[in-house]
């Protein structure tokens, strides 16, 4: 899936990534309340309004406050200073901050939102806090902002970093989260917040035990939320699922009144999730119809007549094909999982290198993973061959980002081991890519310039994920860089 290459997408849930990873977590929610509380600049949106990129188009900003830092900024073409706008504040795993943006920003003209992308807030950074802050301050100082309506988004890490921004900043007031491929900030969970939740996630996406869990356990707690699956791997959700996303976000709003409610939108929301609980129930699909049933009663309180799917909503919860249909769910999950431990232990020796024949579990991994591979080719039906592919994409991902956290450390023996050993995996080009940081960081540069050659004749199509990569900077003076790049931009 080259749609779902280059991202950091760990779930941080093995034990020997955990144990650092949680901390790095937790330390990040302080900095973010500490930083954040005190980044509350005056809203006012009279600031460097000539400094603004051109209503209609993504520019870049660099932060006044912290020249270290920028961020990508779509305005629509309707702005104008003279009113307030809600904003939606996007982190990317790999410190795109452009990605995401010129994905939605036709989202972001359609209903009138202000989109910010951080470039600086990437995984395995120990300065993510620093990025949240900066562009906080930054789109504050400039730009006049609804604060009834501030939204964060995040793909995969990014989501996380999105979700610390919204749970650890009080005086920031975030209504709400939209989180792609991944769930809550940390492995502790919810803490009963009063955010809107907003979960997308593939249904190949080895996260998706992760959101399903976090879908029940809303359920359950009374929490705002609603998930929307879609075909796919572990990636930014589709345009029409962000779309649902902005539209569930502006409903609430409506609800809240915090905006101005629009009769004709309401009733079309209304109308799709009756059409989608209909169609639930047509397809015996108990689980699509709690979440249709659960959505008409909660977002719709207030606004609408909500005593018909109130009734059918407590009939379901009671029914023998709910508690079926949820036990099912949970025993692809444990199945998941229980096809993970298998392996994940053997990746953990492989990267602490601490066995006597490094050789020997290099073959066993190859093996057990290449097993996945076959029961995910030659599975018997749909819900088994999923089982497998999040199964092998979540070691795939594994071994990659123990290589990255390797890299960071400057570990660089050990990193190269692991992308090296990923790569003979899958023809995806992101574990050649990471080699290739590893031997330009090390100063081999023609290994380099020949790991981006594979890389490219894997699948990578885009220059920007090399240009935007500081590790690369080492290689701007190589001839074959340079004939490399042009040879990617003219396609």
């Amino acid at each position: 899936m080259i749609s779902a290459v280059f991202e950091p997408k760990r779930r941080f849930r093995f034990r020997t990534l955990v144990m650092r990873r949680s901390r790095d977590a937790r330390l990040a929610l302080a900095a973010f309340a500490c930083l954040l509380s005190t980044a509350t600049v005056a809203a006012s949106g009279q600031g460097r309004k000539s400094d603004l990129p051109e209503p209609g188009h993504v520019g870049d900003k660099t932060c006044s406050s912290d020249p270290t830092q920028s961020y990508a900024l779509y305005l629509p073409s309707t702005y104008t200073s003279a009113k307030r706008w809600p904003i939606v504040y996007f982190f990317d795993p790999g410190g795109r901050g452009r990605r995401p943006l010129d994905l939605y920003k036709e989202l972001a003209e359609t209903y009138g939102l202000i989109f910010a992308g951080s470039n600086n807030s990437r995984n395995f950074s120990s300065e993510q806090s620093k990025s949240v802050n900066a562009i906080w301050q930054d789109t504050h100082a400039r730009l006049a902002l609804d604060e009834r309506r501030m939204y964060t988004s995040g793909f995969s890490g990014g989501a996380r970093v999105a979700g610390a921004m919204a749970v650890s900043c009080a005086n920031c007031q975030i209504a709400g989260v939209i989180a792609h491929g991944a769930g809550y900030p940390d492995s502790r969970g919810s803490s009963k917040d009063k955010l809107l939740y907003f979960y997308a996630v593939g249904n190949q996406d080895f996260n998706w035990p992760e959101v399903m869990r976090i879908r029940r356990q809303r359920e359950e707690d009374g929490l705002a939320y609603r998930v929307r699956v879609f075909a796919g791997s572990h990636q930014w959700a589709p345009l029409d699922v962000m779309e649902d996303a902005l539209q569930w976000l502006a409903l609430r709003a409506m609800q809240a009144g915090d905006s101005p409610r629009d009769a004709a939108f309401i009733d079309r929301f209304f109308a799709k999730m009756q059409a989608e609980a209909v169609d639930a129930e047509r397809r015996k699909d108990a689980v699509a119809e709690l979440n249709a049933y659960s959505s008409l009663v909660s977002d719709f309180a207030g606004l609408k007549d909500v005593s018909e799917a109130t009734a059918k909503l407590d009939a379901l919860k009671q029914s023998a094909s709910l508690k079926a249909a949820l036990k099912a769910e949970q025993e692809q999950i444990a199945e998941q999982f229980s096809l993970e431990r298998g392996i994940s232990p053997k990746l953990s020796a492989y990267v602490d290198g601490n066995v006597p024949d490094m050789n020997a579990l290099r073959i066993e991994i190859l093996q057990a993973m290449g097993g996945l591979k076959d029961q995910a080719a030659h599975a018997k039906n749909e819900e088994k061959r999923l089982i497998y592919m999040r199964a092998l994409y979540d070691m795939q991902v594994v071994g990659i980002e123990n290589g990255q956290q390797e890299l960071e450390g400057k570990h660089f023996d050990q990193a190269e081991a692991c992308f090296d050993l990923m790569k003979q995996l899958s023809d995806d080009p992101w574990p050649v890519l990471m080699l290739a940081e590893t031997h330009a960081a090390t100063g081999k540069k023609k290994q380099a310039i020949n790991d981006l050659h594979e890389a490219i004749r894997r699948g990578l199509k885009d220059a920007e994920p090399i240009e935007s990569n500081q590790r690369f900077q080492a290689l701007q003076s190589e001839p074959e860089f340079q004939k490399l790049l042009a040879e990617l931009k003219s396609h």
